[in-house]
């Protein structure tokens, strides 16, 4: 398989490497538009919040994507150029002839709303203490969603802001009704407009949580990538 092969509309996921082909920023998510004679393909900028990434020219991307029967692919492309079509930002880019597996498949990210309950995991300790005649005091779950969701942590968005490197417990319903129970430490929060409010994007990387609650995921994650990539090609034809 080469890039070539790749289905038009296949979601993407887009990381800028540097010169020691470490990611730098975080991952984006793009689209494929577009297969040009010369080699090069059209995908669609990567937007954080409601702003374009800037993307310069000559510089190595890794887009990864999934493939309904071999799994979570990857390979690497040089940008050429950017432009627009019509309204849509576009990246011009040479891919390399390589295809090869992505071994890391709980990095996969995708982007979906679920329901969600977060709370401070250092409530589990004030449960302890007022068990031993403390007077603690228990927090009350905060209902949320999530923005994205991956095997090794989750976007969510919440009302409430939570400094950066806390720890809470979180409580993901996926849409087949699994339920998911975690831990994790928040490492960014930025202040957003959603759903016509203020609210908080937490940025959580899970740090406790059961190896057949991520296989679960995981395995979650793949069919919903698998429906939407049968819907694209459903739309292609």
């Amino acid at each position: 398989m080469t890039p070539q092969d790749i289905v038009v509309g296949t979601r993407l996921e887009l990381e800028i490497l540097g010169d020691d082909g470490e990611r730098i920023g975080n991952v984006y998510v793009s689209q494929l538009l577009e297969h040009q004679d010369d080699g090069t393909i059209v995908i669609s900028a990567p937007i954080s919040g409601s702003r374009l990434v800037y993307v310069p020219d000559g510089i190595t991307i890794r887009l990864t994507f999934v493939d309904p029967v071999q799994g979570v692919l990857g390979f690497r492309a040089v940008v050429d150029s950017r432009e627009y079509r019509g309204k849509v930002a576009v990246i011009i880019a040479q891919p390399g002839s390589e295809i090869t597996k992505v071994q890391r498949r709980h990095h996969f990210r995708l982007e979906i709303v679920l329901d969600a309950v977060i709370m401070p995991a250092d409530d589990d300790a004030a449960v302890k203490n007022d068990s031993d005649g403390g007077a603690a005091k228990k927090s009350t779950p905060l209902k949320a969603y999530t923005r994205n969701i991956s095997g090794s942590g989750v976007c969510i968005i919440s009302e409430k802001d939570f400094p950066k490197n806390t720890l809470l417990r979180i409580g993901l319903e996926l849409s087949d009704g699994t339920q998911i129970s975690t831990k994790g430490i928040v490492v960014r929060c930025r202040e957003i407009e959603a759903r016509k409010s203020r609210c908080y994007e937490l940025g959580i990387k899970f740090t406790d949580i059961a190896e057949k609650d991520q296989d679960r995921l995981i395995r979650y994650i793949f069919q919903q990538q698998r429906l939407i990539l049968k819907k694209d090609r459903e739309r292609e034809q």
